[in-house]
């Protein structure tokens, strides 16, 4: 017992040790090997413990237990408070004393947690489309620091009377506008990808568009409270980031209204100060407020789900009147821009089967996404990443599109089958029986029925086409019998 104690002084470790950082590819990877090597260790004190008690029981009293020092060390880590509600139940309970059997019971479920940490992380890594974006996540500030860094710098003082300054500061409220809008879609997609109970793959995406350059740890999976995450030393429930979501939302509202207040104080007063030339400072006066205009309206939607995407876009392209207006002109940007529109595409077809609107607009996004990649040229510093994720794009918007193709088919052929079927309903019932004309009808349900079935299953239409054509084969039946 006295050699098992001893080997048990590292169990706390192992036991922290038993968390996930979601990463880029590299880091995913390292995680992969960290876990083997935990799981590996975790096995072994099984291993040790099973002996222990199978000695245990050939001294015929069946019980062994751990002192009570040796439990509250097994269960507490030195520098880890479990004063914390979220992660306490990671590592048990404690009692004056531990018995064996409890610590193999308890041994299992950190087995199964640490199995289920290495399925996600190869699951990552497994999907294309995921890595991709989480290599790119990692180049966001998080949110919160972001918000906080323009919420300090607002309000500011404006320098009425001097033109260059209210000039530049006319500027910097311009980046601050874009740069809020960039947190709302974020924001969007983070909150989406929460909400609406997707999997644990997408739900660590939105995550790690949170949570940025600071990363995330999956760090264990409650009873009471589910998936609980940490990020910057801070535990927290799913359920918290869904909070955090439509607290910032709000307040970033606010901030908007306070800036587009400061951007119209700054443009009457650059118009007010006197000029040489009154007419072309009126123009550029007008231009500016068109420009303002539009990110005011931009940026005070308040986005829900990704059909804040879709409003946002159909926005911005009436207000330019042209959608090339609206891309990106830095390579990285349009990049960025790609991989987002890609995402998006992604999470608007998780759950099939989908009506044709929701695969038109996940094959219009796919096609922006390929747009954006193509004209990306040769030589800039992402074009490698580009020409490697523009295969990728191309295969799965070709994809959407063969999708697309066929609900329109789908729906064509439904829409025959069930005009054939009408006209051969009107003469099996109007023509005389054992008439001539009645093979019309066979030939007109017979046409229908094979229309049904050369749909493919999986369309947005399938449970009506099954319902469908078994009415029409009875029916098909009935006139035969006549």
């Amino acid at each position: 017992m006295a050699e098992l104690e001893k080997v048990l002084n590292e169990l706390p470790k192992l036991v922290e040790e038993l968390k996930l950082t979601v990463g880029n590819t590299e880091t995913i990877q390292q995680e992969l090997t960290r876990l083997s090597e935990v799981k590996e260790k975790l096995h072994n004190l099984q291993v040790a413990i099973a002996q222990e008690l199978d000695l245990a029981k050939s001294h015929h009293n069946g019980y062994s237990a751990i002192s009570a020092g040796t439990a509250r060390m097994v269960l507490i880590p030195d520098n880890f408070s479990t004063d914390n509600g979220f992660i306490a139940e990671k590592f048990g309970s404690f009692n004056k004393q531990l018995s064996l059997t409890e610590l193999q019971t308890q041994m299992v479920r950190w087995h199964e947690w640490g199995e289920l940490l290495q399925s996600i992380a190869k699951d990552m890594l497994s999907d294309e489309q995921i890595i991709s974006q989480l290599n790119c996540n990692i180049n966001y500030t998080n949110i919160p620091e972001k918000f906080r860094e323009i919420e300090q710098i607002i309000p500011i003082n404006l320098a009425f009377g001097n033109q260059k300054k209210l000039e530049f500061q006319n500027q910097q409220l311009i980046t601050y506008q874009s740069d809020l809008l960039e947190i709302q879609q974020r924001l969007s997609i983070v909150f989406d990808s929460i909400n609406s109970s997707q999997t644990i793959l997408v739900i660590l995406l939105g995550l790690s568009l949170f949570c940025g350059q600071n990363g995330l740890e999956l760090q264990w999976l409650s009873d009471e409270y589910g998936f609980i995450i940490s990020s910057m030393g801070k535990f927290q429930p799913l359920t918290e980031f869904i909070n955090d979501c439509e607290s910032y939302k709000n307040n970033i509202n606010i901030l908007v209204e306070n800036i587009n207040s400061l951007k119209t104080q700054t443009e009457q007063a650059i118009v007010s100060i006197p000029q040489s030339n009154p007419l072309g400072k009126a123009a550029k006066y007008l231009a500016r407020k068109r420009i303002n205009s539009i990110l005011f309206i931009a940026s005070s939607i308040l986005f829900v789900g990704l059909g804040g995407w879709t409003i946002y876009h159909q926005i911005t392209q009436l207000q330019s009147g042209n959608v090339s207006g609206n891309q990106p002109k830095n390579v990285v940007d349009k990049f960025k821009a790609s991989q987002k529109l890609g995402l998006e595409a992604s999470l608007i077809v998780q759950k099939p089967p989908l009506p044709l609107k929701d695969w038109q607009q996940a094959e219009s996004k796919w096609q922006q996404a390929v747009q954006l990649l193509e004209s990306i040229p040769e030589g800039t510093p992402v074009s490698p990443q580009a020409k490697k994720q523009l295969i990728s794009y191309r295969t799965k918007y070709a994809a959407i599109s063969q999708k697309v193709l066929n609900e329109k088919k789908a729906a064509t052929n439904l829409e025959s089958a069930q005009k054939l079927a009408v006209e051969a309903e009107f003469i099996a019932k109007n023509a005389p029986p054992e008439s001539v004309i009645l093979q019309q009808a066979k030939d007109k349900l017979k046409e229908a029925i094979n229309l049904l079935q050369s749909i493919p299953e999986g369309t947005s239409v399938s449970k009506e086409v099954q319902d469908k054509l078994t009415s029409y084969k009875n029916s098909y039946e009935a006139i035969g019998s006549k």
